[in-house]
């Protein structure tokens, strides 16, 4: 059995049953979902509309009325497979799961209409701002837990887990704010690092970790590459 650890907030945590893997979840932040001020975007016209990623779905959803009405005759896009199955309109998926593959799919001159995290990739603003104009709806935000996770530090340190999977830079940055108050975060790390998009994984090797990058936004796909690899091992 493959012990693997996540951090994802616990809103976005969904479980996997693998016959061969023990996947434990730590929350290290919380998703505040934020008003949106439907006034400000229902009389403008967008040619596309962008979701970074499902709770953007779902935040959006909850605070626009009749939002398939508002979404209808627009492109949409959905950062990842999963997105989009939470949209559940037909919607573009790029080749590339990340910001890089949105940018690549919208057109030169467009008006976009981003839903995202307020604490969301300032990258994919500055290229979509270059091919036209960008109206940012934050949903919502994460914000770091401060709690007692010395059982956790003590376990990663006692290499009880084989394999750790960050989905985001934020969840990376929150892991070393966060273990640092035990000892050194980065010593603890298990053998086997997943780091899910190129943003999250150049935050890492700034640290001198060199993780397995994962292209697709899905932890499911991370699990299954940990299984692989560790097969091969």
């Amino acid at each position: 059995m493959i012990r693997i650890i996540t951090f994802r907030p616990e809103e976005k945590f969904r479980k996997i049953n693998l016959d061969n893997a023990d996947i434990i979840n730590v929350p290290l932040t919380k998703i505040i979902k934020i008003k949106i001020e439907e006034n400000t975007i229902q009389n403008e016209y967008y040619d596309y509309v962008i979701f970074t990623s499902s709770i953007a779905v779902e935040s959006f959803k909850e605070q626009i009325k009749n939002y398939k009405e508002f979404l209808n005759g627009k492109k949409l896009i959905a950062i990842g497979s999963k997105t989009a199955e939470y949209l559940g309109m037909e919607c573009t998926v790029p080749d590339i799961q990340s910001s890089k593959g949105i940018i690549d799919v919208v057109s030169e001159g467009s008006k976009v209409l981003l839903v995202r995290s307020k604490n969301g990739n300032p990258y994919l603003v500055k290229k979509l701002k270059e091919k036209g104009s960008v109206k940012i709806i934050n949903a919502y935000k994460s914000i770091v837990i401060y709690d007692n996770f010395e059982s956790i530090y003590k376990k990663l340190k006692n290499e009880y887990f084989d394999a750790a999977i960050f989905t985001s830079s934020l969840i990376f940055k929150s892991y070393i704010t966060i273990f640092s108050c035990y000892g050194n975060p980065l010593q603890i790390l298990p053998k086997i690092v997943i780091a899910i998009g190129d943003k999250t994984a150049r935050t890492m090797k700034r640290y001198n970790i060199n993780p397995v990058v994962m292209d697709i936004p899905d932890v499911e796909h991370s699990v299954k590459k940990i299984i692989d690899i560790s097969q091969k091992n």
